[in-house]
């Protein structure tokens, strides 16, 4: 088991009974006791739990943190179909860009060893865990910090990462609306991804089913800017039909 899904069944448990014990921990993945105190110190950094003597707590159900977490739950055999497609568009002497969220977070989870990548991301837990990868160049994507999608806000598609034209963009969406808009409640996260989109030749659209036919205020792009859509196979038939008219290549994983 990698290191990464340990981590993920870790944060299963806090939220199944909401404390763990680093010695039954250390029983349970089979690895000693000083593996388990490094994921707990890692995942403590990340604000994805609270770090205590001998084990560790949930974080408070109404924290940002937990909330993202939650959401990285949400369909997670789905996401984790959807980004591992995804990851394989990722190639060698490419500059790609990564939107912010739990989905994204996989892809980037998913990448498979690469040579000369450069990686502009808004999101800042996909640039912590890719910044140790070898074969990358990773970058942050400045702008205000917004908490509930642990990431930036993009002002200026122009003027991020000094005018960077990226071969792709992998973006995610809040919701897809019944007129095939990426849609958000909130009119910065729906600047930030049009800003994304401008900044890449080519687009791949990472959303799992149960995001389609949802309405929101802010609308964010049209389904017909991306190139590739990746969802997963429990798509309603009548959706499935509506996107084969739509023109855009689509892939269900």
């Amino acid at each position: 088991m990698l290191a990464e899904q340990r981590r993920q069944q870790i944060m299963l448990e806090l939220q199944r009974v909401g404390q763990a014990r680093t010695r039954q921990l250390a029983e349970f993945f089979e690895v000693s006791e000083v593996t388990i105190r490094s994921d707990l110190e890692i995942m403590d950094a990340k604000k994805q739990l609270i770090k205590t003597h001998g084990g560790a707590i949930a974080l408070p159900s109404d924290s940002p943190a937990a909330a993202f977490e939650e959401r990285m739950q949400r369909n997670f055999d789905a996401k984790r179909r959807i980004a591992q497609m995804a990851a394989r568009q990722i190639i060698d002497n490419q500059s790609i860009v990564f939107d912010s969220g739990s989905t994204l977070l996989q892809v980037a989870m998913q990448m498979p060893p690469v040579n000369n990548v450069v990686v502009a991301t808004t999101a800042m837990n996909i640039a912590q865990h890719l910044m140790y990868r070898p074969g990358l160049d990773v970058h942050m994507i400045g702008g205000r910090v917004f908490p509930s999608t642990v990431s930036t806000i993009v002002q200026d598609s122009d003027k991020a990462v000094g005018g960077l034209v990226a071969h792709q963009a992998f973006v995610g969406a809040h919701a897809i609306d019944q007129a095939f808009d990426v849609v958000d409640v909130s009119e910065d996260v729906a600047r930030t991804k049009r800003n994304l989109v401008r900044m890449a030749r080519r687009v791949v659209l990472v959303a799992d089913s149960s995001k389609f036919d949802i309405g929101a205020s802010s609308k964010a792009f049209s389904l017909s800017r991306v190139d590739l859509i990746i969802t997963d196979s429990n798509m309603p038939h009548s959706i499935r039909h509506r996107l084969d008219k739509l023109g855009v290549e689509v892939r269900y994983a």
